[in-house]
C-alpha cells in the first residue's frame, strides 16, 4: 500500500474510531495496524486476533457503514488491491504473456502441493466413510463453488450414491429441513462465510445430519459448525470474487474421495460400467 495514499475506508475508521464501543475499537485498531493481512481473515480469525468475538467483529463493520463482515474485506481489498492482484496476485499488469502464463500454472501447482502437505488424510476418510454409507448426500454451494459442488454431485451419482447439488437458497432450506441422522451435508465455500451455506449447514445439522465442509485453511463461521473440515491451502485471499488456484485444490480433495469410495466395493465398479455404457447411447 503506498505510503502516500491512505484507503478511503480506513480514513472512515480512523474518523469514526473514539464513537465505538471498547470491544469495537478493538477491532478497528486491528484492521488499522493490519489491512494487508485482515483481507486474508475469516470473522472468526480477525475476532481471535482483536480479542472479541465474532459478534462483535461483525457490529464494527455495520457501524462502519457496511452490510457485514464480507462487505467489509470487499470495499477494503478494493481499497488496497489492484486490479490485476483481484483476478490473480503476484501478476502484474505489466508482465508479459508468457510470464502470467507460467505464474498462474506455478500458482496452481503451488495450491496443490500446500494443499497436498496440510491435508487431514483421517479428514478425508472419515468424508468418504459417511457419504458412502448416506442415504442421501445434499451437496451447497454458492457461486463459484457450485461448479464445484456439480462436480462432486456428478461423481457421486456415478458411483450410484444419491446426490444432489444446490445452489439457490430457498432449495438448499427446503432440502436441509427433511434431512435426518441417515443424511449427509457437503458445504464448500472458499471463505466459509458464504451466510445461506452456513445457515442451511446449521439446519442440516439440528436435523442430525452429518455435516462436512471444504474451505480454504483457518477458522471460518462454516468450519466452526461441522462434524468433518476438509481445506484447500493456496496464497489466494478470501476476499476475492474467484478462487482459481484453491478450486482446482478441491475438485483434487473430490477426486480423492471418489477414488476411495470407488476402490472398496466392486458394485461401484459394475455401476461404473452399466452408466458408461448408458452413455455411450448418447455418443455418435
Amino acid at each position: 500500500m503506498s505510503p502516500e495514499r491512505v484507503p478511503t475506508l480506513l480514513l472512515r475508521m480512523e474518523t469514526m474510531r473514539d464513537s465505538l464501543g471498547q470491544a469495537e475499537r478493538k477491532v478497528v485498531d486491528y484492521i488499522l495496524e493490519n489491512p494487508e493481512k485482515v483481507i486474508y481473515l475469516s470473522v472468526a480469525g480477525l475476532a481471535e486476533q482483536s480479542g472479541v468475538s465474532d459478534a462483535t467483529v461483525v457490529r464494527a463493520c455495520r457501524k462502519l457503514g457496511l452490510s457485514g463482515y464480507q462487505d467489509f474485506k470487499v470495499t477494503l481489498a478494493q481499497d488496497i488491491v489492484t486490479p490485476m492482484q483481484n483476478i490473480h496476485e503476484e501478476i502484474s499488469g505489466e508482465d508479459p504473456s508468457e510470464v502470467i502464463v507460467d505464474k498462474v500454472f506455478q500458482g496452481t501447482m503451488q495450491a496443490l502441493t500446500m494443499t497436498h502437505d496440510a491435508l487431514d488424510v483421517n479428514a478425508i476418510v472419515k468424508a468418504a466413510d459417511a457419504i458412502e454409507n448416506a442415504r442421501r448426500v445434499v451437496i451447497l454451494g454458492m457461486g463459484s463453488s457450485h461448479s464445484v459442488a456439480i462436480d462432486l454431485q456428478h461423481k457421486l451419482m456415478r458411483l450410484g450414491i444419491d446426490a444432489v447439488a444446490y445452489m439457490d437458497s430457498h432449495m438448499q432450506t427446503i432440502a436441509t429441513s427433511l434431512l435426518t441422522a441417515d443424511d449427509v451435508v457437503f458445504s464448500i465455500s472458499h471463505s466459509g462465510s458464504s451466510k445461506d451455506v452456513v445457515d442451511n449447514t446449521k439446519l442440516a445439522k439440528s436435523n442430525g445430519a452429518i455435516t462436512i465442509s471444504m474451505t480454504s485453511m483457518g477458522s471460518s463461521p462454516l468450519s466452526k459448525i461441522t462434524d468433518i473440515q476438509l481445506y484447500t491451502a493456496s496464497k489466494e485471499t478470501q476476499y476475492r470474487i474467484v478462487a482459481l488456484s484453491s478450486r482446482i485444490a478441491q475438485e483434487t480433495i473430490i477426486d480423492t474421495i471418489y477414488t476411495l469410495i470407488a476402490i472398496r466395493n466392486e458394485k461401484y465398479v459394475d455401476g461404473f460400467h452399466k452408466i458408461e455404457k448408458a452413455i455411450q447411447r448418447k455418443k455418435y
